[in-house]
């Protein structure tokens, strides 16, 4: 990436300079990866009752801001360009690209042994296939220039790759959008979730469901479960517990087990006032 964005600042090139960008929103990604792991392992304190695990999300919507704003300069920079073409360095462009190519084929074989085994790694193969696709597409515009002199393929490819880092951010900023307004888990099904814990023996009723998503890989959920029988109150209890966390992979869950159902909230069960009362 430094690389790259040297040499397209040495030699003018807007593709080189796009595609260092490109790289950075990989780097980003699995530096906060790589970051929350880390928090992860803080313990949970007074006043941070889940430990420090949305500082992932809150990076990523710094980075995504930040690519936006990058691009946004990028792109007003582009027309300029497009308008009034500035002569480049074709010879040490090629260098630069084909040594980033060179870099990214060494990720992409390191990680590719290894894809199968983890998620994570297997992101990061894709990310670094992205950057292939940038670094390729750098070289096609250096050889173009290099053949013809025409200078606006440089930009053309710049812009491209522009296009492609709006792409990757505007789904970052929807992701963490969803997380941060407390949406469901992506891929949970509350319909199903909801069936099976009905299922449970002694279970006649479920409601305030409720899930959502602290970061990744880290969901959470709370329920009310009316079991009558009182004697089975803490066999659901468990069986509730084992059965969400086995089954649809969430790891922090909160159950609220009534012989009668009490809807809305659980503030209904002892009268308290509404806020503001």
């Amino acid at each position: 990436m430094l690389v790259e964005a040297a040499g397209g600042f040495l030699t003018g090139s807007m593709a080189l300079l796009s595609d260092a960008m490109h790289m950075l929103t990989d780097a980003a990604a699995l530096g906060m990866s790589f970051f929350a792991a880390r928090l992860a392992g803080l313990r949970p304190d007074a006043s941070r009752t889940f430990g420090y695990r949305r500082v992932e999300v809150l990076a990523a919507l710094a980075n995504a801001l930040l690519l936006w704003i990058l691009s946004g300069y990028m792109l007003r920079e582009g027309y300029a360009r497009f308008r009034e073409p500035v002569a480049i360095l074709p010879g040490p462009m090629l260098v630069v690209a084909i040594a980033g190519l060179l870099a990214n084929l060494l990720c992409a074989r390191v990680l590719h042994a290894h894809s199968g085994e983890n998620l994570n790694i297997r992101g990061a193969f894709l990310h670094v296939l992205s950057d292939l696709a940038g670094s390729a597409a750098a070289i096609a515009a250096g050889t173009v220039v290099y053949f013809t002199g025409w200078y606006r393929a440089d930009t053309i490819v710049s812009l491209l790759i522009i296009i492609l880092i709006l792409f990757g951010s505007t789904r970052l900023l929807l992701e963490v959008f969803h997380i941060l307004m407390e949406g469901a888990p992506k891929g949970l099904s509350l319909g199903v979730l909801e069936r099976e814990l009905c299922a449970i023996d002694g279970v006649s009723e479920v409601h305030e469901l409720h899930a959502w998503t602290l970061s990744s890989g880290f969901n959470a959920l709370s329920a009310h479960l009316v079991v009558k029988n009182k004697a089975r109150h803490e066999a659901a209890l468990k069986a509730a517990a084992c059965s969400i966390s086995a089954g649809f992979g969430i790891r922090h869950t909160v159950f609220q087990v009534e012989s009668e159902p009490v809807k809305n909230s659980s503030c209904d069960a002892c009268g308290c006032p509404e806020p503001g009362e």
